[in-house]
Parts: structure tokens; C-alpha cells; sequence
């Protein structure tokens, strides 16, 4: 396991076991097999991981225990096992790479912190996290970014002399504040780790947030019955009903019964969001009632969504209803943003039922 990029990283254990039935030869491996498993993912059960980091400033190399200790600080807090040596037995290896100038490799799968997370041109300082197992590098990235993207500048408004230190400080501050263990949980499936974490962390209002976005990603009968049981909590429940519509048609019925029942208008428009999220994917004949009902209601953010959930089905007989709607929003007077959303909904749904006749208004 002696690569050029391990030669520059500066190794610190930590842990992810893996217990799936896949040997790989560049890999010692901390947990046998269990013959019986039938892992979709191989690291579903990862629990020991090594941490490998490199610290660039625009001087070089630069010395990144300081990076390696707070991953792995992260990572043991979350309930993995840190290992120091790469001859240890571990399941997978977590690499960082931080610079003072970020160099582009590419885009990363997760949101990225400090301005502009999704631009490309980003220069400023920048934390890349991937991880290895075995032979294979999964296309998966997490990216840290300060909150300042002229390092010469910040450094001189702190009174700092050596822009590459205090970058990598800054950066080094933006790890020990970022949540980045869960994404590793969530790229791994590792429904169970996750779900303990949501259990600790009822005074951690964001935390809790972030772990149930993630279950909903997660195709997992106990991640569906922990979304269903947040529901009972109104700070959870619009991140919750959010995180539902990513489940597919077995969260039809908890989000029609919670629509049906509930009186809060925003608990309401984020359970349309998420059926119109089902409907996507999904051609379940309720959907296509619970939206034509929808239209009637006297709020236009309510029509909004109920109006993309049909588009998205792509049911032909909800022309007729739409055109009907369109006349009436586009004779109302009304200019306030929320009509004139609706009106471009609408011009969108009809256009994708029938994109042969319809034109904008």
C-alpha cells in the first residue's frame, strides 16, 4: 500500500470496519465475513478507518497533524475506532487534502461550506475529504471551505504574517465545526450509526436536521419508521416530510394522512413538495387525486405545487384542469410573486403533458 500519494500523507488510525464477504488484496482487513451477508454496500458495517492528510500552503509541504487529529477526533466522536499505523488491520482509509489555494479536481457529490458553495471557480482555502477501501476510489468528495476566499487579504486584516498557517488555522477551525462524519454514514448506508446519532442529539436541533435529511436518502425500513416517528416533532417535521418524499411510493400514505390532518400551512406546502418529489418517479393513482384536489385550494403556493406534482406525473387528463386554472390566473389582476410562480407552473405543467400544442401565455 506504498502509493506516491501516501508517501506525502501523514497517517493517523482510524476506524471502519467493514464485514462484507469481499476481500481485497492491498487491504488488512479488521472484521472477517459473516458467510450469510449479503451487503449492497461494503462498507455498511465499517468501523475502522485510517486517516491519511496533506497540508499545502503556497510554501509546499506543510505539516498536517493538526488536520489529521481533528478528522480523527471527528470520526471517533461519531463512533468509529482510529487506528496509527496503516499496517493495522482497518477497513477503510479517509483522505484529506487541504491547501491554502484550492486546486479543482472536479465536482463534489455534497454541498461545500463558505460562500459560493457550488462554484467552480472557488480559489480560496479548501479541505478536500474521499476515501479508498481495498483498490477502489468511490467518485465521492466532501469539500470544506473557509469563510474568505482571499487569504491575503483575511490574513492581513488578522494581523497574521504567514498566509499559508493562518489558512490552514481557518480551515482547520471550519473541520472541527463541520458535520462530514454523516456524509461518510450516509455514503456507506450506515442506517443503524446514523439512527444513534439522531437518538444523542435531541439538543442538537441542526444535527437532528441533517441526520433525517440523510435517512431519507437511505432505502431502509428502519430509516422509513424513524422518518415516520420524527413527524411527531414540529421543529423536524418540514425537514422530516422533505426527507419522506425521497422514500417513494411506500411514503404515499403517512404524507397523504399527515396532509389530511394537519392545519399548519407550512407542514402542508412541504408534504405537497414531497408527494410532488414521489411523483417523479412514481405513477400511484392517489397522487393524481390528492393534486387535483389540491387545485382547488384559494392559496396559489398550494396550487403551485399541486400543479408540478401533475406535471411530474405526466397524467394527460389534468390538461383540461390546468387550462382552466391557467384562464383563471392569468385574468387575475394580481401581481404579487406567489400568482405569478403559479402562472409559470402552470405554463410548465401544460408544457410537459402536452409539448406538441402547448405555448406559454
Amino acid at each position: 500500500m506504498n502509493t506516491p500519494f501516501n508517501n506525502l500523507f501523514v497517517s493517523i488510525g482510524m476506524v471502519a470496519g467493514i464485514s462484507c464477504g469481499i476481500g481485497f488484496p492491498l487491504l488488512v482487513w479488521a472484521q472477517q465475513p459473516q458467510p450469510d451477508e449479503h451487503l449492497v454496500n461494503p462498507l455498511m458495517t465499517a468501523q475502522v478507518l485510517l486517516v491519511e492528510s496533506i497540508a499545502l500552503t503556497e510554501r509546499g509541504l506543510q505539516d498536517s497533524s493538526t488536520i489529521t487529529k481533528t478528522v480523527t477526533d471527528k470520526l471517533t466522536q461519531t463512533g468509529f475506532t482510529v487506528v496509527s499505523s496503516p499496517d493495522q488491520p482497518h477497513d477503510a482509509v479517509v483522505r484529506v487534502k487541504c491547501e491554502e489555494r484550492q486546486t479543482w479536481t472536479g465536482p463534489s457529490k455534497y454541498r461545500s461550506t463558505g460562500p459560493s458553495p457550488t462554484s467552480r471557480l472557488w480559489k480560496g482555502p479548501a479541505c478536500h475529504i474521499s476515501y479508498r477501501y481495498g483498490e477502489h476510489s468511490p467518485h465521492w468528495s466532501w469539500e470544506i471551505r473557509t469563510t474568505f476566499d482571499d487569504t491575503r487579504a483575511a490574513a492581513e486584516a488578522a494581523g497574521a504574517s504567514d498566509t499559508g498557517t493562518f489558512a490552514l488555522n481557518a480551515l482547520n477551525a471550519q473541520l472541527q465545526q463541520d458535520d462530514f462524519p454523516l456524509f461518510l454514514m450516509a455514503e456507506w448506508e450506515q442506517t443503524d450509526r446514523l439512527l444513534i446519532l439522531l437518538q444523542q442529539s435531541t439538543d442538537n436541533l441542526e444535527r437532528q436536521t441533517t441526520i433525517l435529511q440523510l435517512l431519507g436518502t437511505l432505502s431502509s425500513d428502519k430509516a422509513f419508521a424513524a422518518l415516520k416517528e420524527a413527524l411527531a416533532n414540529p421543529a423536524l417535521t418540514p425537514t422530516t416530510l422533505l426527507a419522506l418524499g425521497h422514500q417513494g411510493e411506500m411514503a404515499i400514505p403517512p404524507l397523504i394522512n399527515y396532509l389530511e390532518t394537519t392545519t399548519n400551512a407550512d407542514h402542508r406546502l412541504a408534504a405537497i413538495q414531497a408527494l410532488g418529489a414521489i411523483a417523479t418517479q412514481s405513477k400511484a393513482p392517489s397522487l393524481f387525486t390528492q393534486f387535483m384536489n389540491l387545485l382547488e385550494s384559494e392559496d396559489p403556493k398550494i396550487q403551485t405545487e399541486a400543479v408540478k406534482g401533475l406535471g411530474n406525473l405526466g397524467d394527460r387528463r389534468a390538461i383540461q384542469p390546468l387550462q382552466k386554472l391557467s384562464l383563471q390566473a392569468w385574468t387575475t389582476p394580481s401581481t404579487s410573486p406567489d400568482m405569478q410562480a403559479l402562472r409559470e407552473m402552470l405554463s410548465w405543467s401544460l408544457w410537459q403533458l402536452n409539448p406538441d400544442t402547448h405555448t406559454s401565455e
